[in-house]
């Protein structure tokens, strides 16, 4: 089955950003990545490298090498850390997704969830960057951290705060990875869970992976093949030769 890294940045004795009225980031990101990791579970196993209030390491190094290890000796497909954004500007606002520079996969990643996640919370949208952070560096598979507001902001620390934006920012973020491991959208609230489309359960993860890799880009992967389709996954394959 696909494995889905979820990392909640920051925890115990390292609380984040903390905003105007004294929201710490480390409660936000704990509390989204659970409702995105409760929307994937019907599509994918999923782990939080945390899922309650600690740190990882004894100091911020340590911390950010574990929870890369964590995804790594799990052999997650992908991973994420969800933050929330904070600058001395307490105008600042927006959502934005950072990726590893030169990763096209974690490129990819990162603008599906932030096209999602930019629609659902209505805020602008900071697009996606490179960003050579230790946690996209360190991670053996494709990454994304996503910053899902300025909680140094009062009016977005506000909606931080609030179940209602939670719950979308963590609905975008699910159908975001659904959509990159070419699954089905995470079902809303109250409807039956989806199942992978039209994949067979025994392929579902090397499904994904081909799809991830960009083997059908522009070959409609969710329908049937063309024989100039295959020709042209199988040339992307490197196994045409003059």
């Amino acid at each position: 089955m696909i494995k889905v890294m979820l990392d909640p940045g920051h925890g115990g004795y390292d609380p984040g950003a903390v905003g105007p009225s004294g929201l710490l980031e480390k409660d936000i990101n704990l509390a989204v990545a659970k409702l995105t990791a409760a929307a994937l579970k019907p599509l994918a196993a999923v782990k939080l490298t945390r899922d309650t209030d600690i740190a990882l390491g004894a100091n911020e190094s340590a911390d950010l090498t574990a929870r890369a290890k964590a995804a790594n000796d799990w052999g997650a497909d992908l991973y994420l850390s969800i933050h929330c954004n904070a600058v001395a500007n307490n105008t600042a606002t927006g959502a934005e997704t950072y990726y590893y520079p030169g990763s096209t996969a974690g490129a990819r990643l990162a603008d599906l969830i932030q096209t999602k996640l930019a629609a659902a919370a209505a805020l602008p949208d900071r697009g996606v960057k490179p960003g050579n952070l230790a946690v996209l560096r360190q991670t053996n598979m494709p990454a994304c951290l996503t910053e899902l507001a300025f909680i140094s902001n009062p009016a977005e620390e506000a909606l931080l705060k609030s179940a209602d934006f939670q719950a979308r920012a963590a609905g975008a973020i699910a159908a975001g990875i659904a959509g990159y491991l070419a699954l089905d959208q995470p079902a809303q609230s109250g409807e039956p869970a989806p199942t992978p489309a039209t994949v067979s359960v025994w392929a579902q993860n090397s499904w994904a992976k081909a799809v991830a890799a960009g083997l059908f880009d522009g070959l409609n992967p969710q329908g049937s093949l063309t024989r100039e389709q295959v020709a042209v996954v199988l040339d992307r394959l490197g196994l045409l030769k003059r």
